[in-house]
């Protein structure tokens, strides 16, 4: 399936082995963050001048960095199977506190996967303990955690939930940089970009492994602006480096504790891109008309009855999150102005999703936004082969599954079903994978495979009980 969808750049470094078929080729070198420089906290506080708090008090990185030893944890986690998106292996990355009530933690959703993982944290001085994830958002890259217990008198830190951000405003990061464990440095945030999807911060501070999902605190204050994501690696552009903004996070935040879904909708149109790879608000085509019924070349304005203006695309994602009802959009058709009303379905959940291991390879189901481009749209799909697996030979991610033993199914459940009730063996498997010819898009190829090895894959998680707005 290479090349039918892009990932996003800021995919971490320790995953850049992912199936080819699975791989976007980028003209930089990205990695995603882990972190900073090696210099110790301490070091840093004393060569930090102190700057002024908005109330009026002098707030220092020494402070700050403080401050950040007692919220920001330690991450780390193993994936035995993974879907697409995933690798397997042992990953490792930060955190930091929201909720003591709820004992909340926050990170990006590249630390913990998308897939069935173990995940433990540690906060400074402390013992690791497991975790379990409470939601994943693969959109915004945010994840967040629960854990058993927290240590005595920790705190959680004040967040900056609007997009009063400064460019040239000092920051700093806190994480574990190459292993330096609770490590902090600064900089400044050089700029906002959307360039290749959600909204970014553009910080020099430098982001390194082991830091991915720790704080970015704006020193003048010590509120959170940011989780560290990624890092330009290429020569010369080593300063270049970027956060997830906390706006997002915190509406994510806020409506899991108010009991709704915080799924990001399902896109189903198409934007148009500028030649800088920024989403433009104009619409280039909707791929379902009866709950997107947009036409070519309409402008969203904005989201509600009486919603902020439309910029980007997260301004339109974070607008929509959890409503599956009726959404008024304000739009721009032909120079006037217009309502028009859209009704998206919610992205999956992909903390509880599921799939089924046959000899090795991961079968699950896939979903694409635009996926009426195709005529039959991919149901269940090969996540990933494990290696040394009798289907290593014969399977590859990103197969579409045709048929079982001259059966369709449709979902994990009917062919779990099936493959459990089955008594004959081998498997008779019909799929279609990419073609290397130049008159064809798909190959359709028959395979046997042992059908020895049957499993459900599915993962134990924490998630909240949400209803959809």
């Amino acid at each position: 399936m290479s090349g039918v969808r892009r990932k996003r750049l800021l995919t971490t470094a320790r995953r850049e082995r992912m199936p080819r078929l699975w791989q976007r080729c980028a003209s930089i070198a990205i990695t995603t963050a882990c972190a900073l420089t090696v210099a110790t906290a301490v070091a840093i506080a004393a060569s930090t001048p102190k700057t002024r708090a908005a109330g009026g008090a002098d707030i220092g990185a020494e402070a700050v960095f403080r401050a950040a030893r007692s919220y920001t944890v330690r991450i780390r986690t193993r994936i035995d199977t993974p879907f697409a998106g995933d690798e397997r292996g042992s990953f490792s990355g930060a955190g930091f506190l929201v909720d003591v009530d709820r004992r909340w933690i926050v990170t990006n959703a590249h630390v913990v996967g998308q897939s069935p993982s173990d995940i433990e944290v540690a906060f400074a001085d402390e013992p690791f303990q497991p975790a379990r994830k409470v939601y994943v958002d693969t959109f915004a890259d945010v994840a967040v955690l629960t854990v058993a217990s927290l240590p005595r008198g920790r705190t959680v830190p004040s967040l900056n939930c609007d997009d009063a951000v400064r460019i040239g405003e000092p920051v700093g990061v806190f994480g574990h940089p190459l292993s330096m464990h609770f490590t902090g440095t600064r900089g400044i945030v050089s700029n906002k970009t959307d360039q290749d999807g959600p909204d970014l911060l553009q910080i020099d501070a430098t982001v390194d492994h082991g830091n991915s999902g720790g704080p970015v605190i704006a020193l003048g204050d010590g509120r959170v602006v940011g989780i560290a994501t990624s890092g330009v690696l290429r020569e010369k552009s080593d300063r270049l480096n970027f956060a997830t903004p906390m706006k997002d996070v915190c509406r994510i935040l806020a409506l899991l504790r108010d009991g709704f879904s915080p799924s990001p909708p399902r896109m189903e149109i198409a934007l148009l891109k500028d030649e800088d790879g920024r989403h433009t608000m104009t619409v280039a085509r909707s791929f379902d008309v009866r709950r997107w019924p947009l036409l070519p070349n309409d402008r969203i304005i904005s989201v509600g009855k009486a919603g902020d203006e439309t910029k980007t695309l997260t301004d339109l994602v974070s607008a929509m999150r959890g409503s599956s009802g009726v959404i008024p959009l304000t739009i721009e058709r032909a120079g006037r102005t217009h309502r028009v009303d859209v009704t998206p379905a919610l992205r999956p959940l992909v903390v509880g999703r599921r799939g089924i291991l046959v000899d090795g390879a991961l079968i699950a189901p896939i979903a694409f936004d635009d996926e009426t481009h195709v005529r039959e749209p991919f149901r269940l799909v090969v996540h990933s082969v494990e290696p040394g697996s009798a289907a290593e030979m014969l399977l590859e991610p990103g197969d579409v599954l045709q048929a079982v033993d001259g059966q369709s199914f449709r979902d994990t459940d009917s062919l779990s079903v099936y493959l459990r009730g089955r008594t004959a063996a081998p498997i008779t498997v019909v799929l279609t994978r990419w073609s290397s010819s130049a008159q064809r898009l798909f190959d359709y190829n028959v395979r046997e495979l042992p059908g020895s090895d049957v499993r459900l894959v599915e993962e134990q998680s924490s998630a909240v009980a949400t209803t959809e707005r």
